[in-house]
């Protein structure tokens, strides 16, 4: 096993060489990209049987890696975070939440690559995610939880005025989370929580 691992490792050094030498270096098309996000995540948490949104913005620094304009393997940090607090006569609740995704993704067409100048975009790719999210009102509610888990996501770009407009979803899995169930209580769901996030991507680099 070791030596088919060497075997491969310099079949991949010899590649690299043999395509700087003809003159189509990896760099050409890899680089950092990055997109300012618009957020909402809806949290499906064991401890309410309601969803709970949540709002705010956040960044996602991305690496694309590729040989070609139109099609490159992507690693990234979605991360995502927002608060949000309101008071009247009727009640008061207060929201924050902090999503920190890692990534991989397959990008196609439009900005897959630093310099794709395609009109239509997309990719789809999986990763790990660690959420952590407060939520408490005046009834006397109050969740705080943790969750850390596997993640899918897919996205849309679509070129706007040179600059690539997309929407973006992911879905979480919080297998290791900070939830303790009630003996009590006969749970005739699933105790994982379930994070599904909804963001607006505007691509500024």
């Amino acid at each position: 096993m070791k030596n088919n691992l060497i075997i491969v490792l310099l079949m991949i050094s010899l590649v690299n060489v043999s395509q700087e030498e003809e003159g189509v270096p990896f760099a050409e098309y890899s680089g950092w990209d990055l997109e300012a996000l618009l957020t909402t995540q809806f949290s499906m948490q064991p401890s309410s049987n309601v969803v709970i949104p949540f709002y705010g913005m956040g960044i996602y620094p991305r690496y694309n890696y590729s040989l070609v304009d139109y099609f490159s393997v992507g690693f990234g940090f979605p991360i995502n975070g927002g608060i949000d607090a309101t008071s009247s006569s009727y009640g008061s609740y207060f929201k924050f939440f902090t999503d920190i995704p890692i990534e991989l993704t397959l990008n196609f067409g439009s900005k897959a690559t630093k310099d794709a100048d395609y009109l239509f975009g997309a990719y789809f790719g999986g990763g790990l995610d660690y959420n952590y999210s407060v939520f408490s009102n005046s009834s006397g509610f109050r969740a705080s939880t943790h969750s850390f888990g596997p993640m899918a996501s897919t996205g849309i770009r679509y070129n706007y005025f040179g600059r690539p407009l997309g929407i973006r979803l992911s879905y979480m899995l919080g297998i290791v989370n900070n939830f303790k169930e009630d003996p009590y209580i006969v749970y005739t769901n699933s105790t994982t929580p379930k994070i599904l996030t909804l963001s607006i991507a505007y691509g500024v680099q």
